[in-house]
């Protein structure tokens, strides 16, 4: 067998769709191709095999999607990593004889083109997770070190107690509390360069910058909210739909001084509200599900503490899923 590897152009052909997830689908086909190395960009590489016997025919068998992103040094010097979003091939035994080769193709890649290294994301249960221990035990030296918890929120009977409690818990708060929630708005742009600004220097959270050409998403206007006091921003939350019937309650944040006032919790409880727990005139088939939007989706970091120990207490127990995520990470030189 005659194995071939070869850079992909984005979007990619329709014949590599039978090894990617749909939702992977969606978002390779809003990537386009580019040369440039920057972070945030995508880069894909396909791989095809040929028997002797075939004729000169070539077999889609497998596919590595990867992104650019930063890296922090020891020296403190920003450097970029290739962040493997997909490895995946037509088959098990196919995965076991690729997918060191093609992790190879990949390091030698980044060294070529001076990557800092290499991380890979890996579910702590699940078959793709497992297929990356054996993969990264098998080819590098890596580093793993605790990741993201994918959390997923879509039974509105079980969810709606919580999120009814939370509500109380800012009524009592808002009685004496000096902040407003208005609607996200993006062509305010004077307050929220301003903001994006402040933040820099501040060493405070940054709202989505438009200039940022890093983003792979858009806010969603209709469930994003922005926290004001005295007309200045002092926090937001800020969505985006990772699938026409998934929000991702995505960039999450209030300064210093106003984590206890309720109003984090009154941003939340607004975009749940207002995504999830509308009336449906129509006669819905599943009345556990939401609506307008279907389902929600956190992204918390256990590094962040305090989020981290709210998602668990308050969502675990009512969450569809629960995801922890490990990343391995492979630097070179």
């Amino acid at each position: 067998m005659n194995v071939f590897i070869e850079r992909l152009k984005l979007p990619i052909d329709e014949g590599w769709n039978q090894l990617i997830t749909p939702l992977q689908q969606a978002y390779l086909s809003r990537v386009s191709f580019s040369t440039e190395f920057q972070e945030g960009k995508i880069l894909a590489w396909g791989v095809t095999a040929r028997q002797p016997s075939a004729k000169g025919v070539d077999t889609k068998c497998g596919i590595l999607i990867v992104k650019i992103i930063k890296s922090l040094s020891t020296d403190e010097e920003q450097s970029l990593l290739l962040s493997v979003i997909s490895i995946a091939f037509g088959g098990l035994k196919v995965s076991k004889i690729l997918g060191p080769m093609l992790l190879r193709h990949l390091f030698n890649f980044a060294s070529e083109h001076g990557f800092s290294g290499v991380h890979i994301g890996c579910p702590k249960k699940g078959q793709y997770g497992d297929f990356v221990r054996e993969l990264t035990a098998s080819v590098g030296s890596w580093i793993l070190r605790p990741g993201k918890v994918i959390v997923r929120l879509s039974d509105i009977q079980r969810v709606g107690p919580v999120l009814t409690r939370l509500e109380k818990a800012v009524k009592r708060k808002q009685n004496s509390a000096d902040w407003q929630i208005e609607p996200y708005e993006l062509n305010d742009l004077r307050h929220w360069k301003d903001r994006i600004a402040f933040s820099t220097e501040n060493h405070f959270g940054v709202p989505w910058d438009s200039d940022d050409q890093s983003y792979d998403w858009e806010p969603s206007l209709q469930y994003s909210r922005v926290l004001k006091s005295n007309n200045l921003i002092i926090g937001w939350l800020i969505c985006h739909f990772i699938s026409e019937d998934v929000l991702r309650y995505g960039k999450l944040w209030v300064d210093p001084g106003w984590e206890k006032s309720g109003a984090p919790l009154a941003l939340l409880c607004e975009v749940i509200r207002s995504a999830h727990f509308q009336s449906n005139s129509k006669n819905s088939i599943d009345c556990n599900v939401g609506f307008p939007v279907p389902a929600g989706c956190f992204i918390s970091h256990p590094f962040n503490g305090n989020l981290h120990r709210f998602v668990t207490n308050k969502f675990k127990p009512v969450c569809d899923s629960w995801a922890e995520i490990l990343n391995y990470y492979c630097y070179l030189g």
